[in-house]
């Protein structure tokens, strides 16, 4: 471990540690390293499993590092390790750096919609991040499950948002019937036009319908 923490001091910079103590401002600024997150894929190579283990971590790079390793496993040792790290997860950049490969060779929905459901709301987020990863396996049913989920706080609305934005690519007519039926909360709903609209990958003539709706 005292390796480790050499190789991610010797990894900062201070310019880093200032634009990621910017971007994650739920994360005490003194667990800050400031490691660019080529360096951390790269030294996550290099990181026994072992470490999974050890929590809580010290840093918010070795939080990092922690979803990097558990994107590597198999699918059902990913849905473990996930779950054993929930308690642990404080800010958007290491949720959504959760992204097992695995979870690309079968049907992990339901496993989704559990996450949805957690009291924590970066657990709720993390359920949110991995159905947009995964929306074209089964887009009405994650629309529905999103939608169902508890939205109110800020990383959990954006998520939402980003996820139906998404959704758009595949389902357009499902996701404007709920911006025009005003299904999604008032905060949901304010935040998917916006994405939607900066989207480079959402159509025109859809763009156009939800600009209509502001």
């Amino acid at each position: 471990m005292k390796d480790l923490n050499a190789a991610l001091k010797a990894s900062a910079t201070a310019k880093h540690k200032a634009f990621s103590e910017k971007l994650i401002p739920t994360v005490a600024p003194e667990t800050i390293l400031g490691v660019p997150m080529p360096a951390l894929r790269k030294l996550a190579k290099g990181v026994d499993r072992s470490f999974l283990a050890d929590l809580p971590h010290a840093t918010y790079e070795e939080n990092i590092l922690h979803s990097l390793l558990i994107n590597g496993l198999p699918a059902e040792e990913a849905l473990d390790a996930i779950h054993t790290f929930l308690p642990y997860l404080d800010n958007w950049a290491v949720v959504d750096a959760l992204d097992p490969r695995a979870f690309y060779k079968g049907d992990y929905i339901e496993d989704y919609i559990r996450l949805m459901k957690s009291p924590a709301p970066y657990g709720r987020r993390l359920g949110i991040v991995l159905a947009l990863r995964h929306v074209k396996e089964d887009p009405e049913r994650l629309m529905n499950a999103v939608e169902a989920a508890e939205s109110g706080h800020y990383y959990v609305d954006m998520a939402m948002a980003w996820f139906f934005a998404e959704a758009a690519l595949y389902e357009p007519e499902a996701v404007l019937r709920r911006l025009e039926e005003g299904t999604l909360s008032p905060s949901v709903h304010k935040k998917t036009i916006r994405k939607i609209k900066e989207s480079r990958r959402v159509p025109p003539a859809v763009k156009a319908r939800v600009r209509a709706l502001q």
